[in-house]
């Protein structure tokens, strides 16, 4: 009978991306059995500061937000060789040996740049394995750590990036990003429920769980013109722009909603999604085989993950106004496109990810706890 283990998993609120693969990997270890614990490092070491970003996170679309981020994703990778890399993984460390202390962990899973975790496996008496899931279709040089265990990737982009910074290719899985198991075709279709209609096809526009969607009024002003058509916005945690929508979108098949926790259920009433490019709503939308247009990428991961999926031939770009109105119409009416952008996005998503890297997190534990087996 296999033991049950204490699981310490370290994330951070930046982006739903980060909480959401911690929240899925801990169910799937609490069905296995074992005690799982979520922490957000970062934000309960340093609340202050946590806070501080959050608000520049907010600001990503902005003015001045999107040059500041850029400089920071784009300059902490040259910077990682020169020092940042050894000043970043001593971040948290108070902390942490408190959450270990407290939890006693057999291992711990980071989904967030945490490398304070396997740093310290150099103290002989916290020589806790450590497994990283890199939650997007690119990685930073700040995911790299020597002391991690393993490595769980999207793609096979993504493992030879690692390559190249010196990760030895036994400790790269490529199992996919995991998702909840909610996210999948449904045979019934809530069009009552969401308040939609069964004779429209549906153009879904979400900008992650902050909302970030920018300039989106002229769009649902030409969208709404069209009777055949309805446009569901999400916004998630902004409530500003889900006040502001509300109050000047007046059109019935325009539909403004807040955060959603059934996001499965739009989605399989969905023949068009427009979003911007966070990995895990990709990968959501990939499981439902959804045709895709990604709407002006911030800088950083989001850019990067666009660019992968646009290699691909798994989305279609945002241009300009008028190629963007285009391209819905190609997604809903165009068979061609549609066939072409269900079937590449549908390649990019790895089915049972999550119960994969559990099920392989479990057995690498197993063969540590008993060396022996491994020579019989």
């Amino acid at each position: 009978m296999r033991k049950e283990k204490s699981v310490l998993i370290l994330t951070a609120h930046f982006g739903e991306g980060h909480t959401q693969t911690a929240e899925t990997i801990a169910d799937t270890f609490r069905n296995l059995g074992h005690h799982v614990h979520i922490r957000d490092l970062y934000g309960e070491a340093y609340p202050a500061i946590h806070s501080i970003a959050q608000n520049l996170l907010k600001k990503g679309f902005s003015k001045f937000g999107t040059p500041f981020y850029k400089a920071f994703y784009y300059g902490t990778d040259k910077l990682s060789s020169k020092g940042l890399s050894y000043f970043y993984q001593h971040l948290g460390k108070k902390r942490l040996l408190k959450l270990i202390e407290t939890y006693s962990p057999s291992c711990i899973v980071t989904t967030f740049p945490l490398p304070a975790a396997p740093y310290l496996r150099l103290r002989s008496s916290f020589n806790i394995p450590t497994y990283t899931v890199i939650t997007d279709y690119c990685a930073h040089p700040l995911w790299i750590h020597p002391m991690i265990e393993k490595y769980y990737v999207a793609s096979e982009q993504v493992r030879r990036t690692l390559t190249t910074y010196g990760v030895e290719k036994q400790r790269i899985i490529v199992s996919g990003l995991p998702i909840r198991s909610c996210f999948q075709p449904h045979a019934e279709k809530p069009y009552k429920e969401l308040g939609l209609s069964p004779d429209r096809k549906t153009v879904t526009f979400m900008g992650g769980g902050l909302g970030l969607v920018p300039n989106i009024e002229p769009v649902l002003s030409s969208l709404s013109k069209d009777p055949n058509l309805q446009a569901v916005v999400v916004c998630g945690r902004n409530k500003e722009l889900y006040l502001h929508l509300k109050n000047v979108v007046k059109c019935p098949n325009i539909h403004i909603y807040g955060y959603m926790t059934g996001m499965e259920k739009l989605f399989s009433l969905t023949d068009c999604l427009v979003t911007k490019s966070g990995a895990i709503t990709l990968t959501e939308a990939a499981s439902f085989k959804l045709p895709i247009i990604i709407f002006k990428p911030a800088p950083g991961q989001e850019n990067e993950n666009a660019n992968y999926f646009f290699q691909e031939g798994a989305a279609l770009k945002y241009v300009t106004h008028y190629d963007f109105l285009k391209n819905i119409y190609r997604c809903l009416y165009d068979k061609n496109t549609k066939d072409s952008l269900s079937g590449k996005v549908y390649s990019v998503y790895k089915e049972n990810a999550c119960i994969s890297i559990v099920e392989d997190i479990l057995r690498h534990e197993h063969k540590q706890s008993y060396p022996s087996e491994r020579r019989m």
